[in-house]
């Protein structure tokens, strides 16, 4: 089987962390053997991502926490994530989607030729009735070798919202997409209050033209790079 970690960032969402936890744990242990998970917490001025309080066991779990708090900086989150995962494959993807254990079967099970060349992506569905929902354009499954390949997450965009398909943008034209047939899991601030960050609002005319503005900006460097690693950050646990 694949090994494989879960890489999420984390904003002001003690609770919905808290079903992640449980999520986790409740996994069969012939999946939780062969998964870990980093959270990224960026720069929660009121409440911190925190380790759980009952052992995930067997589940290898990293915290970061990022030095400043800049408004809808995931991105930065997603490239310390990477940077730190101990397996060649991870899976990138929010605070409120929970990863089920017939996903992860189908994602452990993964065996391919040429894996840098590809990526994959899931079908949604929404809690509690699990009914279908759009696909969501910011979650993968993809290796390390290949996100790098990529730059990772350009770091310029830190402040906007809706940067999701700048990353999308590069990958397709050296990467395949596949579907995976088994969907993760949205869960609703109906279900748990703060399962998506809600402190800040989205889609603002500021966001729309400040991606106008990066894009402007890359465009006048020749060659340019991915900016990374451009905030301070430190290990929260293990300590």
């Amino acid at each position: 089987m694949t090994q494989a970690t879960l890489i999420m960032a984390y904003y002001e969402n003690p609770k919905m962390l808290q079903v992640q936890y449980d999520h986790i744990r409740a996994l069969p242990e012939s999946i939780r053997k062969f998964i870990s998970v980093i959270i990224v917490d960026d720069g929660s001025p009121k409440f911190p991502a925190v380790p759980p309080d009952k052992d995930l066991g067997i589940v290898d779990l990293q915290i970061y926490r990022m030095g400043v708090d800049v408004r809808w900086n995931q991105d930065a989150c997603r490239n310390i994530g990477v940077r730190h995962a101990k397996t060649e494959w991870v899976l990138l993807t929010d605070m409120d989607h929970l990863v089920p254990a017939d996903t992860w079967n189908e994602v452990l099970w993964i065996k391919i030729t040429n894996p840098d060349q590809y990526y994959w992506m899931f079908p949604r569905v929404s809690a509690p009735d699990m009914s279908d929902y759009k696909h969501h354009p910011n979650t993968w499954f993809m290796t390390r070798t290949l996100y790098d390949k990529m730059g990772g997450y350009d770091e310029r965009f830190a402040g906007i919202y809706g940067t999701d398909g700048d990353f999308a943008r590069r990958l397709r034209p050296h990467a395949q997409l596949q579907w995976f047939a088994t969907p993760i899991i949205r869960v609703p601030s109906t279900e748990v209050a703060d399962a998506a960050t809600t402190a800040y609002d989205r889609k603002t005319p500021a966001d729309y033209e400040g991606r106008e503005r990066v894009n402007r900006e890359r465009a006048q460097i020749p060659n340019w790079k991915s900016l990374r690693y451009s905030f301070p950050y430190s290990r929260v646990y293990p300590t």
